[in-house]
């Protein structure tokens, strides 16, 4: 048991320094004595990916800035080396900001990357990939992640299914886009149709009364 001169008193367990004046102890700590466990330090393992990460864009723009001084022939291609660095930053930091609710996460990060990648494209000439590939890969990826995760983490139904029933939306459009000939690729299009309609037959069939008291909620019908 361990013993401080400076109050006198006793303490079970394993401390450090009294826990009233700070002073030093004296005798033999009992780990059997302690009141609450002993909490190892918890590594800030995402405080140092994102400084290697900084650190990493930081230095991939400095030195494809230079190659591309260097070498000027090709275009200045290190501004889409830049564009692609920031694309990065702004998605992970929706992703820091929105990480407590993922279905949420997901749903947001299908709206950014589909409008960064329209974008994109329009500035490289506009070839069609964000509509022919991201929109509806990124759709019909955001069902299948949000119903794994919601099977794996034992979500409510109220707490994704309007996030799912909104991404399904997203699919419909990318449909529309393809029905309105602004699509030329068609076969991630109709994968995500079909997914999109499986979802929402699954849902109706299934889920009726949630989806039905979740819009009575969302609504307040």
């Amino acid at each position: 048991m361990m013993y401080c001169k400076n109050c006198g008193i006793h303490l079970p367990g394993e401390y450090g320094c009294c826990p009233l004046c700070k002073g030093k102890l004296t005798g033999t700590p009992e780990e059997a004595g302690n009141v609450f466990p002993i909490i190892p330090p918890r590594r800030e393992t995402e405080q140092i990916l994102l400084v290697w990460l900084a650190f990493g864009s930081v230095a991939a723009a400095a030195i494809s800035t230079a190659v591309n001084l260097i070498l000027p022939s090709g275009g200045w291609w290190f501004l889409f080396v830049l564009g692609g660095i920031g694309s990065v930053w702004i998605s992970l930091a929706l992703v820091l900001k929105k990480r407590k609710n993922i279905p949420k996460t997901i749903l947001w990060q299908v709206g950014l990357l589909s409008v960064m990648a329209f974008v994109w494209d329009l500035s490289t000439g506009f070839h069609g990939w964000s509509l022919d590939y991201v929109l509806p890969i990124l759709c019909t990826g955001a069902m299948n992640a949000m119903a794994v995760i919601a099977k794996v983490r034992k979500l409510n139904i109220q707490n994704y299914i309007l996030y799912l029933i909104i991404d399904c939306v997203f699919g419909l459009l990318s449909f529309t886009l393809l029905v309105m000939g602004k699509i030329h690729i068609i076969i991630p299009t109709l994968i995500c149709f079909v997914s999109t309609i499986i979802f929402l037959a699954a849902l109706l069939f299934f889920e009726g009364k949630a989806l039905l008291a979740e819009i009575q909620r969302r609504f307040h019908l």
